[in-house]
């Protein structure tokens, strides 16, 4: 079982250099280093080479700290759960809770998971909350409608001239969904 190191940086100024240090000291005996790339960044050209390089049920990565690979709950989670699925172990140095090749592994799994959806849970409440809110408040949000009161009353007199949906579009300048959804609003 090879111990690998995963460094990053924010900043490309920035030194890794002690990160290295830290994570030869714990037996990394390779390390991966992004410089300059935010955690958040959908690429990361060392993490990717990393992952690739981590052998499934024989390698065990570590970091100094868990931000080095995540920048939220949600995303730790799902980076853990892909090693966990590949076998491959987790250690995070500075938050030594953080740990999967420990009798604890699975607990600590099933307690992030909780995190996690505890998580989205008020996320999504929060935004129900919000949502009715502005309801109340007579904001619906969404796009302002490109139907004037003018723009209505003159897709009325084209239809009751028997003109197309199509047609009134084109002479409005609109979509004929538009039209056709403003128009059938009336109606009910």
């Amino acid at each position: 079982m090879a111990i690998i190191g995963y460094a990053r940086t924010l900043l490309p100024v920035d030194d890794v250099d002690a990160q290295v240090a830290v994570l030869r000291d714990a037996g990394a005996r390779r390390v991966f280093v992004d410089a300059g790339v935010p955690a958040g960044r959908q690429v990361r050209p060392e993490w990717e080479h990393c992952l690739d390089y981590l052998r499934d049920g024989e390698d065990t990565l570590v970091v100094v700290t868990a931000d080095r690979i995540a920048r939220s709950a949600l995303q730790l989670a799902e980076i853990l759960t892909l090693l966990h699925s590949r076998g491959i172990g987790f250690r995070s140095l500075g938050e030594p809770v953080l740990d999967t090749t420990g009798a604890g592994a699975a607990a600590l799994l099933d307690l992030l998971g909780v995190v996690v959806g505890l998580d989205r849970a008020g996320r999504a409440e929060d935004t129900r909350l919000g949502l009715t809110q502005a309801r109340e408040e007579g904001r619906v949000g969404g796009r302002p409608s490109v139907i004037t009161p003018e723009l209505l009353e003159r897709a009325r007199e084209l239809r009751a001239g028997g003109a197309t949906y199509t047609a009134i579009a084109t002479e409005l300048g609109v979509g004929k969904t538009t039209i056709r959804r403003a128009l059938s609003t009336e109606t009910l």
